[in-house]
This record gives structure tokens, sequence and C-alpha cells, in this order.
């Protein structure tokens, strides 16, 4: 359902935090990416790249790809507000991408990005197949932003609270509040070290999870007016269509974390969220898929129309109707072990 898909690259070198740390430091100018929708990983790593950037005298712009609102419990992060958007920006010679928290080429425009365009490829999703000419990969890690912050370390370079901040935001967001299984032991030990650096954890906490706009509870509502419960309960689907935003006066970046209210229903294993954004009989839609205890590989399931993410975490864009949608996830889990 999603022609035009570009073959991935061929797997480039693998490197190390000093590595990166050590390329950084000699670059002229940098443009960091990460993926579309982007969650808390994704723009806290572009938040902290951008502040590093900007202590190191480095000439940085980020791009995300789409013209969606980011959600607004990270528009309190520093340089988030001058990302750019739409189309990918042009790149000089002299500039290397950086492609941040980015496990596919298509969910991040990196593919539109001119021939011989050097990307160095930082992430710690499990599906990541390496496509930068640089990649620093590591699925063990909490979190991508836990592995910029390595990349800090090994390069000693200085660190604030603004950049601790926005670190922080990515690994508390990726591990649920600390609560999902990537959380590690190191994971609680980056946390104490970031706030030895200032990161006052309340402030944290009150922007990303008690500052809830209204509309975007009326958009819950009608998310849940719209849920389906399938397979005796195994799998809840459901869908917010162009007339649910009009509704509610919410912007799609205000559908971030309802996924996580559905795959809470009790017994579930797979919770999806569908959002049309276009007409109802041929939808350009993005879709968002949760294992609750991995036994369904939602990877998978997303890498087969184009996407990608984590065993319990995954999403693809595809040009098909609700309806076709909602039928074909509960195929794919009904085929699960």
């Amino acid at each position: 359902m999603n022609p035009g898909i570009p073959p991935t690259p061929q797997a480039g070198k693998m490197v190390t935090p000093e590595k990166v740390a050590a390329r950084l430091r000699g670059e002229k100018r940098v443009l960091a990416i990460t993926h579309e929708a982007p969650d808390g990983d994704a723009l806290g790593c572009i938040s902290a790249f951008l502040l590093m950037a900007d202590r190191l005298g480095l000439d940085s712009r980020a791009y995300v790809p789409g013209f969606a609102a980011f959600p607004d419990e990270y528009l309190f992060l520093p340089r988030v507000d001058g990302v750019l958007r739409g189309a990918p920006p042009e790149v000089d010679q002299e500039t290397t991408v950086y492609m941040l928290d980015c496990a596919s080429l298509m969910r991040s425009n990196g593919h539109q990005l001119a021939e011989g365009a050097v990307r160095v490829n930082i992430d710690h999703h499990q599906d990541n197949p390496a496509y930068g000419e640089f990649n620093l990969l590591d699925s063990a890690a909490p979190s991508t932003t836990a592995i910029l912050y390595a990349v800090f370390r090994a390069g000693g370079f200085p660190m604030d609270v603004d950049i601790a901040t926005a670190l922080y935001v990515g690994l508390v967001t990726d591990t649920g509040r600390f609560q999902y299984s990537n959380t590690t032991a190191e994971a609680h030990r980056m946390a104490a070290e970031l706030q030895n650096e200032g990161v006052d954890v309340n402030a944290v906490y009150r922007e990303v999870y008690e500052s809830t706009p209204l509309a975007k509870l009326m958009l819950l509502e009608r998310a849940l007016c719209h849920l389906e419960i399938r397979l005796g309960g195994a799998l809840v689907v459901s869908w917010l269509g162009p007339d649910d935003f009009a509704k509610t006066g919410a912007h799609e970046g205000q559908a971030e974390g309802i996924i996580d209210t559905l795959r809470r229903i009790q017994g579930v294993r797979v919770a999806a969220l569908i959002k049309e954004r276009s007409g109802p009989e041929h939808a350009d839609c993005k879709v968002s898929l949760r294992s609750t205890d991995g036994s369904v590989n939602v990877a998978l399931m997303a890498g087969k129309l184009g996407g990608g993410g984590h065993v319990r975490a995954a999403g693809f864009n595809c040009e098909a109707s609700v309806g076709w949608l909602m039928d074909w996830v509960e195929n794919e889990v009904r085929a699960s072990p």
C-alpha cells in the first residue's frame, strides 16, 4: 500500500561515542534531523544537539518533516521553535547531517537529501539498518538522548542545565517515567547525573505531564468513542479523523500519548491508533502501535509498511483507508505467536 519505498542503503561504518565526539568537535556546519511526529526523545535530542552545537561554536540547523505542530508538552525546550519544516533543506558539502532517533529514512525524509550528503546515524531502535555513512547504534540504550549524552561525555563537552534538561526529557519520556522495560540501572544513573547538572525534575514533570491542554483531553474523548475491542480483548483499535480535530480544536501533535492510554486497557496485547489526514475513501494515515508485553513485535508489523520502531512501540504512514488499516492490524496480530 506504500509504493515507492526506497531500498535500504547499504550499511555504513559503525563508530563509537568517542569517534562521533571527535567528528562533532571538528565540524563547520551541522544539520540535525529527526523523525516526523516527534516525541520527547526526538525533540530532546534536537534541543540538546543544537544547544551543544552553540556551545561548540558550530553553525547549526534542525529539520523535522511535515507541518503538524509539535506536542505542546515539549515546546518549552530551547531551540525547538526554530526547527525547519516541510521539504528537506539543501545540504552543501561542508554540512554533516546528524540523524537522531531515526530508525527509518522514510519517516525522516533522509532519503531525499542531496546525493553525497554525509549522515551520522545516532539511534537506539533495534531495527535501524545502519543507513548512515557513520552509525552509532545501541538498542540497549533507554533513549537516543542517552546515546547523545555518551557522545557529550566522551568529548568532554561543556554541560549546562538547558542541555541536561533536554537530555532528561528524552530519557524520562522514552522510559515511561522509568516504568518501561528499557529502564535500566544506567538510566537511573544518567537521571541522577543530569539532576546533579541542575535539572529541575518537578518542573519537567509539570511541563510534560501536568500541563495538558483541554483540546487534547477532548481529543482523547473522541478516540475513546471510536474504540473497538477485537480478538477477544487482545487488540484495541481506534482512530481520529479530520472532523475530530476540527470539533475539538486540537492539532495533530496533541494526539501524542493517546495510544498509551489505549494500551492500559486490561487484557490488551496490542493497541493501535490511526490518525486519518485526508478523505474517508482513500486516506493518508499515520498509525501508532503499542505492544503491552512485547509478545507481539510491533516493529516488525510497522516495517512491513515502511515504518519502524521498537518491539513494544512502533509506527508507520500509509495511503489506505481507516477500515483497511484496522483489519490489517487485526490480521497481523492474529498471525502473531
